[in-house]
């Protein structure tokens, strides 16, 4: 089984400013690490570092095991690619190759029917058997099946932009999950789900026993999948990462706890501070007038320059607390009125009222 190994890891960004600073954890064999943090912070910079898509600054990113990623961009974007494409995306490095190969040589022989086209895409199909091609088609025949409700033969020249985010998301999680990567790498694999596709997607989570570090903002799926929390908090030389050894549950106890023991170094950092201080002071004042405390007062000057050189202990950034009032004004008694509405293609009309101070949830 796979892991993830994060080691002095740096980014700054184009304009000088630190968003990364010598981050370094470790994914241990079959962990589920969540990734958190607030936003900007650089999670998904990070996930890309670690699948490889963006170099670092700084620093080492090792991976065993075979990676598997999701990137935070599926199901946002108009893609242009077919289901085809996009799972010969998700393949083994080798089948992502010869699939590549195949797709093109495909197209040359159709724009220019002649013997060298012929023979290179021959030899792709090839080349396409040997690697495993045909086998990795009744993978993707399962997970068409299984998401889109058709074999891959009829989905695989389907665009993905015809498929709504959520669609886009099972494919990628139902082909990642059934391929053989032991590292699973997930940008946000929850968004754009409906509520029992996050079920389904917590529960393969904890069946997959695959080694797994993802990024959600969805509280349920971090406290029901998470075994581990690597935290990015934000410090003046950019963010750093701790990490909990527990779920999510025992988390927010566990950054309070850190916080309040940073909180106690920097009170007794400030306390050396001013000791030192104070005997630099008296012994300048002293060595005035005895020429023999001298070199006291240079080695106390010394030791002070010293201590300020290595600087205070780190302190995370307290969290805001933002108080919002909704209440406002009541203006009537209904407050949404529906008459009749349909989306062509999508729905049948429908009717609705809400009333004041109702909470509507949209599902589907």
């Amino acid at each position: 089984m796979g892991h993830v190994d994060v080691n002095g890891v740096s980014v700054v960004l184009p304009d000088g400013r630190p968003l990364l600073d010598r981050v370094t954890f470790r994914v241990g064999e079959g962990a589920r690490t969540a990734l958190v943090g607030p936003n900007g912070i650089g999670k998904s910079t990070l996930m890309r570092i670690v699948s490889g898509d963006q170099a670092p600054g700084a620093g080492t990113v090792t991976v065993s095991g075979g990676l598997g990623v999701m990137r935070q961009d599926i199901g946002r974007v108009a893609d242009e690619r077919t289901v085809r494409d996009l799972l010969v995306e998700l393949a083994a490095p080798a089948v992502r190759a010869a699939g590549a190969e195949l797709t093109a040589s495909e197209e040359a022989m159709m724009a220019r029917d002649d013997e060298p086209n012929q023979m290179r895409y021959a030899q792709a199909l090839a080349d396409w058997a040997d690697i495993g091609g045909y086998e990795a088609e009744v993978g993707w025949d399962r997970v068409t099946d299984a998401v889109l409700s058709v074999p891959f033969e009829r989905a695989q020249y389907r665009a993905v932009r015809s498929l709504s985010g959520g669609e886009q998301k099972r494919l990628v999680l139902e082909a990642l999950l059934r391929g053989p990567a032991e590292v699973l790498a997930l940008d946000e694999p929850d968004n754009a789900l409906d509520v029992p596709t996050k079920r389904w997607l917590e529960d393969r989570l904890l069946e997959c026993g695959r080694t797994v570090l993802f990024i959600s903002h969805d509280r349920e799926l971090l406290a029901r999948v998470a075994t581990h929390v690597a935290t990015v908090e934000p410090t003046v030389s950019g963010g750093q990462v701790w990490m909990h050894g527990g779920g999510f549950a025992s988390w927010v106890q566990a950054r309070q706890d850190r916080r309040d023991r940073q909180a106690e170094q920097a009170r007794r950092w400030d306390e050396e501070h001013e000791k030192l201080r104070t005997l630099v002071e008296t012994l300048k004042t002293k060595a005035k007038f005895n020429d023999g405390l001298a070199s006291r007062y240079s080695a106390a000057q010394t030791r002070l320059a010293a201590f300020e050189k290595a600087g205070p202990p780190v302190v995370e950034a307290e969290q805001a607390t933002v108080n919002v009032r909704l209440t406002g004004g009541r203006t009537a008694k209904r407050a949404v009125v529906v008459r009749d509405l349909g989306l062509t293609g999508l729905m049948e009309p429908f009717d609705l009222e809400v009333f004041w101070g109702e909470r509507v949830a949209v599902l589907g």
